[in-house]
């Protein structure tokens, strides 16, 4: 790949345990703090694709497949705390599904370089194209945007659940970051690249309106939560951890639980994504905290 010709590969390759993705990564040996993720998904299932066509805060890009766009979050959008930036293309072909992203860290010191939102997009649609994922279209993309503080740590959906109730239900011990969003809101813990509790990401997505969202057939590893709302659905999924989950490198899988929620005609879907411990909590007893949890959260 022609991102950066000094790439190196990193971890674990190919098809990890668990994972429906095809995944790579690779550390610059020119840029010491950048790292580049591939995952492909093929062939997707439609609850896959319909995900990568819901990707947050992301900006249409023309040339690519049949639906592409470009995220940046993390540093580019102020996130405190040493928040990586992350450049982010998402992008669907027929039964495939694409991310490819560069994971910069941020100007802590001099000796770290600025991270440059519009240079990284172009070099990984460039890529996309090369590896055969144009469209025959010109090459168009959005601008990244202004890096700036964070105005705000609040917004209606951070107000749905507490800092200090996330910290209860899950064990955690550090502080999170809180990053709101235009209809979302997102818990970073303190040690996102360490087994345990502490590397708990937690989100809300409220969707006013969207009750109709889980009237579809149920996903294939979807199941369905009695005592949660009018109506709820369960996934859980594994995936890598790294680069790919804007993480530290790891070779601990990523398990990611999303519960969807429907009370009244909305709908809300919460996500936690957390490194289990061998020695536990297990993936059960998150389980249980998880939707202990979210039961007690109205909206």
């Amino acid at each position: 790949m022609k991102v950066d010709p000094g790439l190196v590969q990193m971890g674990q390759q190919g098809k990890p345990a668990g994972s429906r993705a095809y995944v790579c990564s690779y550390l610059s040996k020119s840029n010491k703090s950048r790292a580049l993720s591939v995952a492909l998904i093929s062939p997707a299932s439609a609850t896959e694709i319909a995900e990568a066509k819901k990707t947050p805060d992301c900006s249409t890009v023309e040339g690519i497949g049949d639906f592409a766009c470009m995220q940046w979050s993390g540093w580019f959008r102020g996130e405190p705390g040493g928040a990586s930036a992350n450049t982010v293309l998402k992008a669907v072909r027929g039964s495939e599904s694409l991310d490819l992203r560069i994971v910069d860290m941020p100007p802590m010191s001099p000796e770290i370089p600025v991270p440059d939102g519009n240079a990284a997009a172009r070099a990984i649609a460039q890529a996309a194209v090369e590896a055969g994922w144009g469209n025959g279209k010109n090459l168009n993309l959005p601008s990244a945007p202004p890096v700036g503080p964070q105005t705000t740590t609040y917004n209606p959906v951070c107000a749905m659940v507490s800092v200090d109730a996330l910290k209860e239900a899950f064990g955690t011990t550090t502080q999170a970051q809180v990053l709101p969003g235009e209809g979302n809101c997102r818990y970073q813990f303190g040690a996102p690249g360490t087994p345990g509790p502490d590397s708990l990401m937690f989100s809300i997505e409220l969707h006013e309106g969207g009750a109709g969202m889980l009237s579809g057939p149920l996903p294939p590893d979807g199941q369905n939560i009695e005592g949660v709302g009018d109506s709820a659905v369960l996934v859980i999924r594994s995936e890598p951890g790294g680069p790919k989950a804007l993480r530290p490198p790891s070779d601990v899988p990523v398990t990611s639980m999303s519960l969807m929620v429907v009370r009244g005609g909305n709908t809300a879907i919460f996500t936690a994504q957390v490194l289990v411990l061998p020695a536990g909590p297990t993936e059960e007893q998150v389980k249980e905290q998880f939707i202990t949890l979210v039961k007690g959260i109205d909206f």
